[in-house]
């Protein structure tokens, strides 16, 4: 078999450069001229390999040929007719590539590739295309001899046609039909063996037997800026892997001869003696003394003596190589590989297919945050983690109108921003987005009947940029946020019933979109209603603060359960 994955190029390097020069094309591309411009780059494959020697086939891929990762998927549950020509069976096969977040700018995105299978089987069907090699019926098998005098006494009026001719041949040979044996003319009886022998062997098909099996097998890949540079990283998984039905470790090679046919001779003593033809020549009377039940007699005990005759092993070379990982040079990119099944029987090729491959090229890429991505207004952090353009920050009541606070993408500005109820589908209210992408409106408090429910629920729209909605109703509200001299000054409320004793508030400050730092914890008044300080943080024009806390569900419920405030964001400079 090959020393290369099918359907790769041969590396002109030892085996440790194996893989490096299967995804040479992809992940060591030349570096654009401005190392910030280039991508991530990715891609999966569930399986990739050669079935009985035909050309590599690899039917299963995601993202593959494009200049830069981005979300893809293929595969699933496969349909029972696309491998049902093959020796290879599959459940699930399987290709993935995705970018998080996408759309945004490399320091900011980690990217991952994987690919694999599930339920895959290498079987040795009975129907493939193989000449198995058939035992050799010794010469001296192939014939029997009974001296016919010998017969007289066990073949009943043997003894009166033998008598009649002197010993010789007399009325035995009529000219009668017969098989493929003979009467000597000493008048011996010459059994032909061979159509009873070959009876008995192997017809030339393989059993119908699992000769691999793997539950599941995958690889992934990714990288992302963490660290400041660009970083990949890799990991690959077997389960239950078994040959010929025996369970093996999944992390060692195997290179195992195994027998496929196990009989090693076969026990002419098992030869089904009415299969043995009546010699040619044997006139009419004499074959018709010679029934199966005496021939049974006859030559039962001659053929129980026969020696055995050797049957030629039928092999299977099974070989996996464990999963691999290859770091390309200068961490410009990486190649996780699940493992590699090679199957031959008797020197032919069945199989030769890898399951799972991911792979993640990082040449060229910058992770240095761009200078202009830092945000500046609270607008601009309103927006910066998530893909929509348009944001609905809060909504709370105010006497007897709802207020409605929001951002949207500066490109709005100007243009009308209308609230739509989702009880009754209509909008509520409108405003004009300002130059700075913030919008503000009132809408009239919805029926006591829906007021608390999940139907009073508010979503801004511009033409058909959408928000997500925002009920109206929660435990723990902001009321107005502020900055003077410095400090950040929040007021609001918990709706009772507060926890027994009253639980802390906890002020957060988000520092990215996955991380928030505690500024400051604190209790509220028992009436739920809260006022809290802070220094602004130094270096920024501003910020995003949210609050959580514990409250009872009910006055009679002693057990609490943790309630939020919805991010607000704030303007610092003033």
């Amino acid at each position: 078999m090959p020393s290369t994955p099918p359907g790769r190029p041969r590396s002109a390097r030892p085996a440790t450069a194996l893989v490096t020069a299967v995804g040479a094309g992809l992940l060591v591309a030349a570096a654009p001229s401005t190392a910030s411009a280039a991508p991530f780059k990715c891609d999966a494959s569930a399986i990739r390999g050669s079935i009985l020697g035909a050309p590599a086939i690899e039917p299963i891929t995601a993202n593959q040929g494009n200049a830069e990762c981005a979300d893809a998927k293929a595969g699933g549950a496969i349909a029972a007719d696309l491998l049902s020509a093959l020796p290879v069976q599959a459940g699930v096969l399987a290709a993935q590539t995705n970018v998080t977040p996408a759309g945004t700018a490399n320091d900011k995105q980690a990217v991952l590739a994987s690919g694999g299978i599930a339920d895959l089987a290498v079987k040795a069907l009975p129907t493939l295309p193989l000449t198995l090699p058939t035992a050799q019926i010794p010469a001296e098998l192939t014939t029997l001899t009974v001296p016919l005098g010998s017969l007289t006494g066990l073949v009943p009026g043997l003894g009166g046609v033998v008598g009649n001719v002197g010993g010789g041949l007399g009325g035995l040979l009529g000219g009668g039909g017969g098989g493929g044996g003979s009467v000597t003319p000493s008048g011996d009886l010459v059994f032909d063996l061979k159509p009873a022998i070959n009876a008995l062997l192997p017809g030339g098909g393989l059993p119908n037997v699992d000769i691999v099996n793997i539950r599941a097998a995958n690889a992934i890949a990714g990288a992302d800026c963490k660290t400041g540079i660009a970083k990949p990283f890799g990991s690959s998984q077997v389960v239950g892997l078994k040959v010929l039905g025996q369970e093996l470790p999944t992390n060692a090679a195997l290179d195992q001869v195994l027998t496929l046919i196990d009989t090693s001779s076969v026990d002419l003593s098992t030869v089904d003696v009415t299969k043995i033809p009546l010699p040619a020549g044997l006139d009419a009377a004499t074959a018709a003394l010679l029934t199966p039940a005496v021939l049974s007699t006859i030559l039962q005990p001659l053929v129980n003596a026969l020696p055995p005759i050797a049957i030629p092993a039928t092999l299977a070379n099974v070989k996996i190589t464990p999963s691999s990982q290859t770091l390309l040079p200068g961490d410009s990119g990486i190649i996780q590989q699940g493992p590699r099944l090679q199957v031959s029987i008797l020197g032919q090729s069945i199989a030769d297919v890898l399951i799972g491959e991911a792979r993640v090229g990082t040449a060229g890429v910058d992770c240095t945050p761009p200078a202009h991505v830092a945000p500046t207004t609270a607008t601009d952090l309103a927006l910066q983690c998530t893909s929509r353009r348009l944001v609905l920050e809060d909504v709370l009541q105010q006497g007897s109108r709802v207020k409605l606070l929001g951002a949207a993408d500066k490109k709005f500005a100007g243009q009308t921003v209308r609230a739509k109820l989702r009880a009754t589908g209509k909008t509520v209210a409108t405003s004009k987005v300002r130059s700075t992408g913030a919008f503000s409106m009132t809408a009239a408090l919805p029926s006591k009947r829906i007021r608390n429910t999940d139907k009073a629920r508010y979503q801004a729209l511009i033409g058909s940029e959408k928000s997500k909605d925002l009920k109206l109703t929660r435990r723990m509200k902001v009321r107005s946020l502020t900055v003077k001299n410095g400090k950040v000054t929040i007021k609001g409320q918990v709706i009772l019933p507060l926890a027994n004793p009253r639980a802390l508030i906890v002020l957060q400050r988000r520092v990215s979109c996955k991380t928030n730092e505690t500024v400051k914890t604190f209790r509220p008044k028992s009436d739920g209603t809260f006022t809290v300080t802070a220094d602004a943080p130094t270096g920024e024009n501003a910020a995003v603060y949210r609050m959580k806390t514990r409250v009872r569900r009910t006055t009679r419920s002693k057990s609490t359960s943790q309630t939020f405030t919805l991010p607000r964001g704030v303007n610092l400079a003033r």
